[in-house]
């Protein structure tokens, strides 16, 4: 069944083939998942001899496998998809030609593909968005899509039973390019609750750069927007309007991010410390303990290149920053956070992959760059984040570890110190040695080292 290009290095004599980092699948990578084990899933195509197709395949040992298995598509070319929680169904955005669903077993060696029939197909067949989004709420009950014409929709899963849609003259002004569910009012919905322990929002993210929450539970209501001040009355670029209906608020950006624009969101429960520092984040829960709000880990783009920021959706319904770190010069094109948001991977528009720190404070941790000649299309982390895999158009899926090299051992340095000490004394204590025995005296040599001058003498 191989695709392939890249074969896999020839082992040298004697012992073990190097691991295969990264990976031809024969066709460009649109959409990527890695649900739970060593398996994940690709999805593209694009005709002219390409298969439309989804792949899967196995990371394992910090190496690629060729793909174990596929599914085409025909004419229609998989450009998003999305594993529903439990890894049973994948849903995927085709193009104008709507949604298909999967249904997945992966019991055995080899998973296996089943296409959905009866009443779950002919609902689908009346789905007409062309998908650029698609997000599963965590408790496994909503599916959300976003439409390349700014259309919206909630299904009810696995039903699909349609729980709202905003089209028409409700759609949304420009063509959805991410979202993702959140809690209202602080719930927990988002940490994999059910969503009738509370109120269920949905962050949509504008290709204009703007974002909106929305109201699931009403219907799709319009909670906020935030987006870039625009205006006579604004005299600089660092001020984003975040409004509600009865509200309006000038959010400040950080310097640096200038003229940001949001392009990516996953929401993930986070310790959060209300003021303090590093040091009362890691208190509040640096390391995975202390209190759990929901945290909407946004990628911003502007002319400087790619941000990744914290915002909250707050108790009122207005959007906030919390926190924020650059990470690298080019626009970014593609994001993913760890379950427990610790860990941010961000793919850019060069082929380069990045890996940003949350806890206990931002920063950037790792760079892979030119892990593909192209720009990426797609990024996860498997699910302890202990690995991390990109796709491209280029076809390739690449794998890196997560692992950060081990913090400097202070020991470590003091005996180093010590030592290199040591060897300076022993050095200037030999070429005392030496000038004594050239007949130079103790003002000589003092003299010879410019502690001392003739005159003193």
């Amino acid at each position: 069944m191989g695709k392939g290009k890249a074969a896999p290095p020839k082992p040298p004599a004697g012992g073990p083939s190097a691991p295969v980092k990264s990976f031809k699948y024969g066709m460009p990578l649109y959409g990527l998942a890695w649900p739970e084990g060593d398996t994940f899933y690709a999805c593209g195509g694009g005709g002219h001899g390409i298969k439309n197709r989804l792949v899967c395949a196995e990371a394992k040992d910090g190496s690629l496998t060729d793909q174990t298995a596929e599914h085409l598509f025909g004419s229609v070319c998989p450009t998003r998809l999305a594993v529903a929680p439990g890894s049973r169904s994948i849903v995927f955005g085709v193009g104008d030609a709507g949604l298909r669903r999967l249904d997945l077993d992966a019991r055995g060696r080899v998973p296996k593909f089943t296409e959905v029939t009866g009443a779950l197909a002919e609902k689908l067949v009346d789905v007409k968005l062309d998908a650029k989004a698609l997000a599963f709420h965590p408790a496994g009950e909503l599916l959300a899509a976003g439409a390349d014409d700014g259309t919206v929709a909630v299904f009810e899963w696995p039903s699909l039973k349609l729980k709202f849609e905003l089209s028409g003259e409700r759609k949304l002004s420009e063509s959805i390019r991410d979202l993702d569910f959140v809690p209202v009012g602080g719930g927990a919905a988002a940490g994999g609750g059910k969503t009738g322990s509370g109120r269920v929002g949905l962050m949509v993210v504008l290709d204009n750069g703007s974002a909106a929450v929305l109201d699931v539970d009403k219907g799709g209501a319009v909670l906020c927007k935030c987006a870039l001040a625009k205006g006579p009355e604004f005299k600089n670029d660092k001020v984003m309007l975040v409004s509600s209906e009865d509200r309006l608020l000038l959010h400040h950006l950080p310097p640096g991010m200038e003229n940001a624009q949001f392009a990516r969101v996953k929401c993930r429960m986070m310790p959060v410390a209300p003021s303090g520092g590093a040091a009362a984040a890691a208190a509040a829960g640096g390391e995975g303990g202390g209190p759990l709000r929901p945290t909407l880990v946004c990628l911003m783009n502007n002319r400087a290149g790619s941000h990744v920021a914290l915002w909250e959706l707050d108790e009122d319904g207005l959007l906030s920053m919390r926190n924020s770190c650059k990470v690298t010069d080019s626009s970014g094109t593609c994001m993913d956070a760890s379950a427990d948001g610790g860990l941010v991977a961000i793919g850019n528009s060069e082929g380069d992959v990045a890996l940003v720190g949350t806890r206990p404070h931002m920063r950037l941790v790792k760079r892979f760059p030119k892990a593909h000649m192209v720009f990426c299309t797609a990024i996860a982390f498997n699910a302890d984040a202990s690995w991390l895999l990109s796709a491209s158009a280029d076809a390739s899926a690449t794998l890196n570890s997560t692992a950060l090299p081990p913090p400097p051992d202070p020991a470590k340095f003091l005996k180093l110190a010590i030592i290199v000490l040591m060897l300076l004394v022993m050095i200037v204590l030999q070429l005392l040695r030496v000038l004594r025995r050239s007949g130079l005296t103790t003002d000589d040599i003092l003299e010879l080292i410019g502690l001392r001058s003739r005159e003193e003498l």
